[in-house]
């Protein structure tokens, strides 16, 4: 019921995709990309995603069984586990997708957050995989807000504006020191929060200082 809920509120919404040449780009010439997107703008993007060969980093609890089931019915593979640096099974789940084919793609700041907050695990994939991070941002407007919940998830409302924004392709380099990967982390934590606030502006949407987190120090 889920899936039929998305594809119908999806449909009505006059949805505009930008720069998802970049990612035609590294598909032309082989390359699999990491996708991250924080977890509460994930409601446009799988019929967006459905296209391409993509695998889904999803947790072992309960509510990752949900998104599994929900997201295995739109074509992708799922990847059980965590993604957290001692997140093993499912970073090489993802690692091993890669391998076969698949851009995998995760909420960085999942799943439980802080909110907008990226963490580390998808920075060490890209640095063992050597795969550029392709930051990926959702919004629309009018929307409903469920501001109680941890991610402040968004959901459009039909026949709302909404647009998909792919950002420039990130390239790390393989050293997995602490502060080299705090240093990528925060690269990419920058790059994510100014390509939502572009994603933002572009349909209207103004964000309340309780919903952006994850600020620059």
């Amino acid at each position: 019921m889920a899936g039929i809920f998305i594809r119908a509120v999806e449909a009505t919404v006059r949805l505009q995709v930008v720069g998802k040449e970049l990612l035609d780009g590294l598909e032309d010439d082989g390359v699999k990309a990491v996708l991250p997107f924080f977890h509460g703008r994930l409601f446009l993007l799988p019929a967006n995603f459905s296209i391409r060969k993509i695998a889904i980093l999803a947790s072992m609890s309960r509510d990752g069984e949900i998104v599994s089931r929900v997201a295995e019915g739109f074509g992708f593979r799922m990847v059980r586990g965590s993604s957290s640096r001692g997140g093993a099974k499912g970073l090489i789940g993802l690692k091993m997708a890669m391998a076969d084919g698949f851009h995998a793609c995760t909420p960085v700041d999942g799943p439980r957050g802080p909110v907008n907050e990226v963490k580390p695990g998808m920075v060490y994939l890209a640095k063992r995989t050597g795969a550029p991070v392709l930051p990926v941002a959702a919004s629309a407007r009018p929307a409903f807000i469920f501001n109680r919940a941890w991610d402040k998830f968004m959901l459009p409302i039909p026949f709302s504006r909404g647009v998909i924004l792919y950002g420039k392709p990130l390239y790390f380099d393989q050293d997995l020191d602490d502060e080299a990967v705090e240093r990528d982390r925060a690269a990419l934590q920058e790059a994510m929060l100014d390509l939502y606030a572009e994603a933002d502006e572009m349909v209207g949407y103004r964000v309340t200082s309780g919903q952006r987190k994850g600020k620059r120090k």
